[in-house]
Protein backbone atom coordinates (compact mmCIF):
# COMPACT_ATOMS: atom_id res chain seq x y z
CA UNK A 1 0.00 0.00 0.00
CA UNK A 2 2.83 2.32 0.63
CA UNK A 3 4.26 1.74 -2.49
CA UNK A 4 1.18 2.83 -4.21
CA UNK A 5 0.71 5.47 -2.23
CA UNK A 6 4.52 6.55 -3.07
CA UNK A 7 3.44 5.88 -6.92
CA UNK A 8 0.37 8.09 -6.81
CA UNK A 9 2.55 10.78 -5.02
CA UNK A 10 5.13 11.05 -7.73
CA UNK A 11 2.68 11.07 -10.84
CA UNK A 12 0.92 13.90 -9.08
CA UNK A 13 4.22 15.81 -8.88
CA UNK A 14 5.14 14.89 -12.77
CA UNK A 15 1.64 16.23 -13.46
CA UNK A 16 2.44 19.66 -12.12
CA UNK A 17 6.15 19.76 -14.30
CA UNK A 18 4.15 18.99 -17.44
CA UNK A 19 1.99 22.45 -16.97
CA UNK A 20 5.28 24.45 -17.17
CA UNK A 21 6.03 26.06 -20.18
CA UNK A 22 8.85 26.68 -22.12
CA UNK A 23 11.25 29.73 -21.90
CA UNK A 24 11.14 32.33 -24.77
CA UNK A 25 15.14 31.48 -24.85
CA UNK A 26 14.38 27.92 -26.02
CA UNK A 27 12.07 28.80 -29.22
CA UNK A 28 15.43 29.95 -31.16
CA UNK A 29 15.53 26.28 -31.79
CA UNK A 30 12.28 27.06 -34.18
CA UNK A 31 13.34 29.95 -36.00
CA UNK A 32 10.78 29.63 -38.42
CA UNK A 33 6.87 30.10 -39.13
CA UNK A 34 6.43 28.80 -42.11
CA UNK A 35 7.73 26.11 -43.71
CA UNK A 36 7.58 24.85 -47.58
CA UNK A 37 9.40 22.13 -48.94
CA UNK A 38 9.20 19.02 -51.46
CA UNK A 39 11.16 15.74 -51.73
CA UNK A 40 11.83 12.11 -52.46
CA UNK A 41 11.45 9.09 -51.01
CA UNK A 42 12.72 5.53 -50.45
CA UNK A 43 10.07 3.12 -49.81
CA UNK A 44 10.94 -0.37 -50.49
CA UNK A 45 7.66 -1.40 -50.34
CA UNK A 46 6.74 0.45 -53.77
CA UNK A 47 7.38 -0.86 -56.96
CA UNK A 48 9.81 1.51 -58.16
CA UNK A 49 11.16 2.55 -54.98
CA UNK A 50 11.03 6.30 -54.82
CA UNK A 51 8.30 8.38 -53.92
CA UNK A 52 7.60 12.12 -53.92
CA UNK A 53 6.43 13.77 -51.12
CA UNK A 54 5.43 17.70 -50.44
CA UNK A 55 4.90 19.22 -47.08
CA UNK A 56 3.30 23.19 -46.06
CA UNK A 57 3.61 23.67 -41.61
CA UNK A 58 2.47 26.67 -39.93
CA UNK A 59 3.89 27.54 -36.31
CA UNK A 60 1.04 27.37 -34.01
CA UNK A 61 2.69 27.26 -30.59
CA UNK A 62 5.76 28.86 -30.55
CA UNK A 63 6.84 27.66 -27.11
CA UNK A 64 6.34 24.40 -27.03
CA UNK A 65 7.65 23.83 -30.83
CA UNK A 66 3.91 22.90 -32.11
CA UNK A 67 3.58 22.84 -35.75
CA UNK A 68 -0.06 22.24 -38.29
CA UNK A 69 0.97 20.74 -41.39
CA UNK A 70 -0.18 19.70 -44.67
CA UNK A 71 1.70 16.79 -46.33
CA UNK A 72 0.88 15.17 -49.84
CA UNK A 73 2.44 11.97 -50.41
CA UNK A 74 2.45 10.07 -53.98
CA UNK A 75 3.98 6.49 -53.46
CA UNK A 76 4.24 3.95 -56.76
CA UNK A 77 2.34 1.31 -56.46
CA UNK A 78 2.36 -1.02 -59.24
CA UNK A 79 4.57 -0.58 -62.56
CA UNK A 80 2.36 -2.44 -65.22
CA UNK A 81 0.19 -0.68 -64.80
CA UNK A 82 1.99 2.36 -63.42
CA UNK A 83 -0.28 3.23 -60.28
CA UNK A 84 0.14 5.57 -57.63
CA UNK A 85 -1.65 6.09 -54.20
CA UNK A 86 -1.91 9.64 -53.31
CA UNK A 87 -2.60 10.70 -49.70
CA UNK A 88 -3.57 14.05 -48.88
CA UNK A 89 -3.51 14.48 -44.98
CA UNK A 90 -3.05 17.28 -42.11
CA UNK A 91 -1.39 16.58 -38.56
CA UNK A 92 0.58 18.21 -36.29
CA UNK A 93 4.16 18.06 -35.58
CA UNK A 94 5.63 18.45 -31.97
CA UNK A 95 9.20 19.24 -31.19
CA UNK A 96 10.39 16.66 -29.04
CA UNK A 97 14.23 17.24 -28.28
CA UNK A 98 17.35 18.58 -30.24
CA UNK A 99 20.16 16.80 -31.05
CA UNK A 100 23.40 18.91 -31.42
CA UNK A 101 21.11 21.97 -31.40
CA UNK A 102 19.07 20.95 -34.33
CA UNK A 103 15.34 19.65 -33.13
CA UNK A 104 13.42 16.74 -34.18
CA UNK A 105 10.07 16.59 -34.56
CA UNK A 106 7.46 14.08 -34.84
CA UNK A 107 4.88 14.76 -36.84
CA UNK A 108 1.50 12.83 -37.26
CA UNK A 109 -1.21 13.09 -39.76
CA UNK A 110 -4.87 11.44 -40.90
CA UNK A 111 -6.32 12.49 -44.35
CA UNK A 112 -7.74 10.78 -47.69
CA UNK A 113 -5.89 8.43 -49.80
CA UNK A 114 -6.83 7.09 -53.11
CA UNK A 115 -5.73 5.11 -55.87
CA UNK A 116 -7.65 5.27 -59.11
CA UNK A 117 -11.34 5.25 -58.35
CA UNK A 118 -10.46 3.36 -54.71
CA UNK A 119 -10.84 6.39 -52.36
CA UNK A 120 -10.17 5.47 -47.83
CA UNK A 121 -8.08 7.16 -45.36
CA UNK A 122 -4.57 7.18 -44.43
CA UNK A 123 -2.32 8.21 -41.39
CA UNK A 124 1.69 8.93 -40.65
CA UNK A 125 3.68 9.62 -37.83
CA UNK A 126 8.00 9.25 -37.79
CA UNK A 127 10.30 12.12 -37.23
CA UNK A 128 12.05 14.51 -39.00
CA UNK A 129 14.87 17.28 -38.15
CA UNK A 130 15.25 20.90 -39.92
CA UNK A 131 18.96 21.46 -40.78
CA UNK A 132 20.19 24.78 -42.05
CA UNK A 133 21.52 24.87 -45.41
CA UNK A 134 22.29 28.70 -46.20
CA UNK A 135 19.82 31.63 -45.64
CA UNK A 136 16.26 30.67 -45.11
CA UNK A 137 17.10 27.24 -47.14
CA UNK A 138 16.76 24.15 -44.99
CA UNK A 139 16.92 20.00 -45.63
CA UNK A 140 14.53 18.01 -43.84
CA UNK A 141 16.09 14.14 -42.85
CA UNK A 142 12.70 12.14 -42.11
CA UNK A 143 11.44 8.75 -41.46
CA UNK A 144 7.67 7.85 -41.90
CA UNK A 145 5.56 5.00 -41.46
CA UNK A 146 2.13 5.59 -43.47
CA UNK A 147 -0.67 3.95 -43.65
CA UNK A 148 -3.77 3.48 -46.16
CA UNK A 149 -6.76 1.29 -46.50
CA UNK A 150 -6.90 1.90 -50.17
CA UNK A 151 -7.95 -1.19 -52.02
CA UNK A 152 -5.08 -2.29 -54.64
CA UNK A 153 -3.16 0.37 -53.01
CA UNK A 154 0.19 0.74 -50.97
CA UNK A 155 -0.91 -0.49 -47.13
CA UNK A 156 1.86 -0.22 -44.78
CA UNK A 157 5.04 1.62 -46.20
CA UNK A 158 8.08 2.73 -43.72
CA UNK A 159 9.38 5.83 -46.04
CA UNK A 160 13.02 7.31 -45.64
CA UNK A 161 12.93 10.31 -47.16
CA UNK A 162 14.80 13.91 -48.30
CA UNK A 163 13.15 17.30 -48.34
CA UNK A 164 14.24 20.08 -49.02
CA UNK A 165 12.35 23.75 -48.41
CA UNK A 166 11.86 27.71 -47.60
CA UNK A 167 11.45 28.63 -43.91
CA UNK A 168 10.73 31.75 -43.05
Amino acid sequence: MKSLSLFLFLCLLAVASFAQTTPVEKTASVPFTNIYAGGISFNNSASPEVAGSGLYARLVNPSSGTYAFTVVDALPTTVKPFTVTSNFSGGVAQKVFSVAGIPIFVPTSAGVSFNGPNTGWAWSTGAIAPIKLKNNWYAYPNVRTLRSNVAHGSGYQLIVGLFFGWAK
